[in-house]
């Protein structure tokens, strides 16, 4: 019945695809892993409005020296037959031991496109090191990240928003908490300003609750707040989201 009520939740609720921002240790689970998630949204009436998502994670880990993993996501709505959303998402990240369980190096990719906000493509990439400055039962898990990144920019519109080429400061901090023996509640917080004008950042906070339902099924609650300083033209500085999500992993 518990596992009824909450398919039915998911299926009767405007869901967004979402995977695990969760940092993960090399060694904490060798081998490949992953999850996927997918939602699908339907609503009549008064207003009609339909959502589809899909995400997926996958992951290898080498259990001394290396990690990658690796994400894709789709998300796409409609209300009243218009088209409300429809953005895409990957990102794949290496990470190496420098130092064994505290220091590691990192490298990633990412592009993504997103019609709501004139993105075409955004495409980037990046390295940089992390510290797991924080490892207590009591308290969790915390870590910094800093490096840099250069990112290519093109918008649907160029000429109202022309294509950039940026070089930007890449910093993060993250923590994670377990919780009832299963349970994981995760922080993450980006701060992307341009090398040359601080002025002109972008920033990304995630707060993430992962509670497991039975088997390989969990369930993820999710609030995102993203903002960038100077957006393209049209476009609202501040994007709010809240997330709840089914998950299963492999």
């Amino acid at each position: 019945m518990r596992l009824f009520y909450l398919i039915s939740v998911l299926f009767s609720t405007s869901l967004f695809s979402l995977v695990s921002i969760a940092p993960v240790d090399i060694g904490s689970r060798p081998g490949f892993s992953g999850n996927i998630s997918g939602s699908l949204s339907s609503k009549s009436g008064n207003t009609q409005k339909d959502n589809y998502s899909l995400g997926l994670r996958t992951q290898y880990d080498q259990g001394t020296d290396y990690l990658v993993w690796g994400i894709l996501t789709y998300n796409y709505g409609t209300a009243n037959d218009a088209k409300n959303e429809d953005k895409a998402y990957a990102h794949l990240r290496y990470i190496h031991s420098l130092r064994r369980d505290d220091l590691y190096s990192e490298l990633f990719l990412q592009t993504e496109q997103d019609a709501f906000r004139d993105i075409k493509t955004r495409s980037l990439a990046g390295a940089g090191v992390r510290w797991r400055f924080l490892d207590s039962d009591n308290w969790g898990k915390g870590y910094i990240g800093m490096g840099g990144l250069v990112e290519k920019i093109e918008y649907s519109h160029p000429q109202i928003n022309p294509s950039e080429n940026n070089t930007r400061v890449n910093s993060y901090i993250a923590f994670t908490k377990n919780f009832m023996v299963t349970s994981k509640l995760s922080y993450v917080g980006h701060y992307q300003p341009k090398f040359v004008d601080a002025s002109d950042f972008v920033s990304l906070q995630t707060v993430e609750l992962n509670i497991p339902i039975y088997q390989n099924l969990g369930l993820s609650i999710t609030a995102r707040y993203a903002y960038d300083s100077l957006p393209p033209i049209g476009i609202e500085k501040k994007d709010t989201a809240y997330v709840t999500n089914l998950m299963w992993e492999f």
